[in-house]
C-alpha cells in the first residue's frame, strides 16, 4: 500500500565449458512473454490512464491496469506491439500527444534517456498535449539531467510530472507488486498512489525521496549498483566453480542455506546454470543504468571501481551478442576465460 508520511521511508543517495550451443542460445526461441490477464482486485473502476511505451515492461504494467478493471489508452513507436492490449480492452492512439490529451494522468515506460526525451519533446509529443489538468509520470530509469529536461518543460505548460523509476521486472509488474520510487509534483504522487490509483494498482511501495527528478534518479541508480554487482559477482563465483570442478548447482544450494541467501541469486543462478536467458531485465537496460551510475560518479568526483569493473563484464555481454537476454547471461561472458580441469 502507499506509505503515510510518518511511514515513508527515505532513499538516500532500481572459459568454454563445452556447453551445446542449443543451450547457449535456449532464451531466444523462447518469446516475449505475453500479457497476463488474470483478474486483480480493482482499481478505481472509472479511471482512465494513458500508457506510452509497450516494451518487456511497459506492456505487463499496461496489462495490469486493465486486469483491475481501468481503462487504459496505449501509443507504441512500434504500433503493432498495442494489438494484444487493445484484444484485452485498451484504445490504442496514434501519437503520445492523442494519448495525453484523452486522459487525465498518463505513464511512460521507455528504455533510455533518449527514448524519454523524444516521446516528450517529438512531434505530436507529451509536450504538445500538456496543459493545466494533465499530468505525465515517467518510470523509465534515466539521468538526472534528462528528468529535470522534462520536468521543466511539462510544468511549463501548466501540467504536472513525475519521475517514478521502477524496481522490479515483469513477473512483478504481472502481480502488481513492483517498487516505485519517485520525485517531483508531490500532489501528484499523493493522488496516483493513493488506493485505486494507477501507481497503487501496479506496485505495493511508493517513496517520494524529493521535489525534484534528481532524487528519484540518484536513489534508483543506487539500487542498480548493488543489483548489477550482485549478479556479476554470482557469474564469476559459478564461473570458478565450474573451473575448479565443483557442482555450481550445489554451490548455489550452499549460497541458499548461508547468509548470503536472496532471492535474486537464488533465481539467476538458476537461469545461469541452465543457460535460459529469456529476457526478464535484459543486459543493454543494466549496463545502460550502470554507465548511468558511473556518469553521476564521475560529476560527484567520486570513484566506483567496482560498478566499473562490473559494468565492463556487462559491455563484454553485449559484445557477445546477449544485449536483449536476461542479465544472467553475463556469465557467459566468462566462457572463453576458463576451461574445466
Amino acid at each position: 500500500g502507499v506509505l503515510t508520511p510518518p511511514q515513508t521511508e527515505a532513499l538516500s543517495l532500481s572459459l568454454p565449458f563445452s556447453r551445446p550451443l542449443s543451450v547457449l542460445l535456449r532464451w531466444r526461441k523462447q518469446t516475449t512473454p505475453s500479457i497476463q490477464t488474470r483478474r486483480l482486485p480493482h482499481c478505481t473502476a472509472r479511471m482512465k490512464v494513458g500508457f506510452l511505451g509497450l516494451g518487456v515492461m511497459g506492456k505487463q504494467m499496461a496489462s495490469t491496469l486493465l486486469s483491475k478493471g481501468v481503462q487504459v489508452t496505449v501509443w507504441n513507436r512500434t504500433a503493432s506491439r498495442c494489438d494484444e492490449l487493445v484484444k484485452a480492452g485498451a484504445t490504442a492512439l496514434k501519437t503520445p500527444a492523442e494519448v495525453v490529451d484523452s486522459c487525465d494522468v498518463t505513464h511512460g515506460m521507455l528504455a533510455d534517456p533518449a527514448a524519454s526525451e523524444a516521446v516528450v519533446f517529438g512531434d505530436n509529443g507529451v509536450l504538445s498535449a500538456a496543459r493545466v489538468g494533465r499530468s505525465y509520470i515517467d518510470h523509465s530509469t534515466i539521468d538526472e539531467e534528462a528528468g529535470q529536461r522534462i520536468f521543466d518543460a511539462v510544468k511549463g505548460k501548466g501540467a504536472r510530472f513525475l519521475s517514478a523509476p521502477v524496481s522490479g521486472g515483469w513477473r512483478d509488474a504481472a502481480k502488481g507488486e513492483l517498487l516505485f520510487i519517485a520525485g517531483g509534483d508531490r500532489t501528484l504522487f499523493d493522488k496516483s498512489s493513493a488506493a485505486g490509483a494507477g501507481m497503487a494498482c501496479m506496485g505495493h511501495k511508493h517513496w517520494f525521496v524529493g521535489e525534484s527528478p534528481r532524487e528519484a534518479a540518484r536513489a534508483k541508480l543506487m539500487l542498480q549498483i548493488m543489483m548489477g554487482s550482485m549478479v556479476g559477482a554470482l557469474a564469476e563465483t559459478l564461473a570458478l566453480t565450474e573451473r575448479a570442478g565443483l557442482d555450481p548447482t550445489q554451490v548455489l544450494e550452499m549460497l541458499d542455506a548461508s547468509a548470503m541467501s536472496n532471492p535474486l541469486c537464488k533465481a539467476k543462478g538458476k537461469l545461469m546454470v541452465d543457460g535460459n536467458y529469456a529476457p526478464n531485465f535484459q543486459v543493454y537496460l543494466q549496463q545502460k543504468d550502470l554507465r548511468l551510475t558511473l556518469a553521476l560518479a564521475d560529476k560527484l568526483a567520486m570513484p566506483l571501481p567496482i560498478t566499473a569493473a562490473v559494468n565492463s563484464q556487462y559491455v563484454a555481454a553485449r559484445q557477445r551478442g546477449h544485449g536483449d537476454a536476461d542479465f544472467a547471461a553475463v556469465r557467459d561472458v566468462y566462457n572463453d576465460k576458463a576451461q574445466s580441469k
